[in-house]
Parts: C-alpha cells; sequence; structure tokens
C-alpha cells in the first residue's frame, strides 16, 4: 500500500475521542463512564447506607436536615476497548484510491483518536479469516504497530465476515466498541455474525467503503466484468437499461443491509472514497454520534 497517513493529517484531527452508548466496565483509567461506584471527580447519586460502607462518603449534611445515613457515589472514569476490523479482501483493491488503503487510512485515524483519549486499541484484519492482529492496548507505541502491520499487506482472498467474527470472539474476551469497515459486498448474510457481537454486549459500528463506480455506474457497451475475489468473468453489453436495474438492485440491497443493521442497533455509515477523510470524521461520525 502506499502511505497511508501523515503527521499533518493527524494533527487536524483536534481533540476528538470515541462516545460508548452504554457504561463500560472496563479496567484502567480512562474517560468514559463506568457503572461501578468508586471515587471519581464526578458525583453520580445518593444510596442508602449499609453497615461496613465507608464512613467518608455519608454526606452528613442530608443527616443533619433528614436523620438519614446517605452515602455518596461516584462515577468512575475508565478505557474503552476500541477493536477496529478492517476488511483486506480481495474487494477492497478496487478503486482509486483502493478501498482497502481509504479503510485503512480510516482505521488508522480511529485507532490514534481512541489511544490518545486513553483507550485499549486493537486491530483486527479479516478477509475469509481473521488474519495477522494487533490485540488491543493502551500506549501511542500501539500506533507504530499498526501501520508496521499494515504496511505490508494487500487485500487479497474471498471475505467471510461470519468465520472473521467468530475468530474475533474467540481471540477477545471483553466487550467494547467494534467499527467494523468493510464493502459489506459479499453474498452472505451480514445478521447473524453481527448478532453475535451485540449478544456479547459489544457496541458496533459499521462503516461501509465503497468506490464511487459502485455506487453510480457510468460506462456502457461490451464490457468484461471479473469478480476480484473468484476471478469469475462474465462479458455483458451494457446499456442504459442494464444500468438503471442495477441500481434498482444496488438501491434494494443496500435497504436490506441498513435494516439489518439498525435491527441490531448498529448504525450504518455509507463512505466513498472520494469523500475526503477529515469529512467523514468530523462530519459524519461526529454527527452519528461516533465522536465527539
Amino acid at each position: 500500500m502506499q502511505q497511508l497517513i501523515d503527521d499533518a493529517f493527524l494533527k487536524r484531527l483536534a481533540n476528538l475521542r470515541f462516545v460508548s452508548r452504554r457504561g463500560r466496565a472496563g479496567r484502567f483509567t480512562g474517560t468514559h463512564a463506568s457503572p461501578r461506584a468508586g471515587m471519581s471527580v464526578e458525583f453520580a447519586d445518593y444510596r442508602e447506607y449499609s453497615p461496613g460502607d465507608d464512613f467518608r462518603y455519608i454526606d452528613w449534611n442530608i443527616y443533619g436536615r433528614l436523620d438519614r445515613l446517605l452515602l455518596k457515589t461516584f462515577v468512575q472514569e475508565v478505557d474503552l476497548p476500541v477493536y477496529l476490523l478492517l476488511d483486506l479482501s480481495a474487494s477492497m483493491q478496487l478503486g482509486t484510491p483502493p478501498k482497502g488503503h481509504y479503510a485503512a487510512q480510516a482505521a488508522l485515524a480511529l485507532g490514534f483518536l481512541g489511544l490518545r483519549s486513553l483507550d485499549r486499541v486493537g486491530l483486527y484484519p479479516f478477509a475469509d479469516r481473521l488474519l495477522d492482529t494487533v490485540p488491543a492496548r493502551h500506549g501511542m507505541g500501539q500506533f507504530n504497530r499498526f501501520l508496521h502491520l499494515l504496511a505490508g499487506v494487500d487485500p487479497r482472498g474471498t471475505t467471510s465476515l461470519a468465520n472473521s467474527i467468530a475468530g474475533f470472539l474467540s481471540l477477545t474476551r471483553e466487550s467494547g466498541l467494534v467499527v467494523l469497515l468493510t464493502d459489506f459486498l459479499g453474498d452472505e448474510d451480514v445478521a447473524e455474525p453481527i448478532a453475535r457481537l451485540r449478544h456479547r454486549g459489544d457496541d458496533v459500528i459499521a462503516i461501509q467503503i465503497l468506490d464511487p463506480f459502485e455506487v453510480e455506474p457510468t460506462l456502457t457497451g461490451p464490457l468484461q466484468f471479473v469478480d476480484a475475489e473468484t476471478q469469475r468473468r462474465m462479458t455483458l453489453v451494457v446499456g442504459s437499461r442494464t444500468l438503471a436495474a442495477y441500481k434498482t438492485r444496488f438501491a434494494a440491497r443496500q435497504a436490506t443491509l441498513r435494516a439489518q443493521l439498525l435491527e441490531r442497533g448498529v448504525p450504518l455509515f455509507v463512505a466513498s472514497t472520494a469523500r475526503p477523510m477529515e469529512r467523514l470524521i468530523h462530519e459524519d461520525l461526529r454527527r452519528g454520534g461516533v465522536l465527539q
């Protein structure tokens, strides 16, 4: 792959961070609210005192007014595990820039934001199975590991989201925020593998990477099509009726995909490789509540 990202681009990301849609019971100090009660800078609520509770957290002002022993509780700030699942199957070779390059750049940008917020971030490329991974850890050293892993990777092979997610779940025991970057152009049903992530308790964000030609093809005449993943070839004479039929079927497929994801509480962001990366991050993901 060509150079994926540069320091000037990262500096323009400003002070963004991920938003978790539920409290996290994380293991380390970070910037996301945990449902656990404990010492923190942020007051949460009161509860009745029980024998054995620490006297230091009794609100004596309330005791003086109401003659009730109420204990202060606090929100504990913890880290958010962020898992970046990156499609590197052969279909991601297509386009200018290639969809795989665009998706990898997005993964690096989001990984950088997570690491800077003290989150644990991991990178999990996949094709028909999970490929070499970088397990989720803290520290900006992770970013260099991401760069090293992606520098020598070319998209190839078929896609199996089901196999890849099964492999991911076997490697990771803790739920977190899963960012799925793929073109969703395989033949398989996505509902079951997505449901497995949601069943574990993961928040899931789906970012669909498409080349503009896949959304709005314009070529006409006798054309030979080659399936990037299976190498199957087909020659068609493409005219206006063929293009209209393609657009209808593509729109129907997109509607089905969006419905399957939303039924499981997963937002879908469709990103054309012609869309500047900064607009995807600053506009689409912020407006969609993924970043703030």
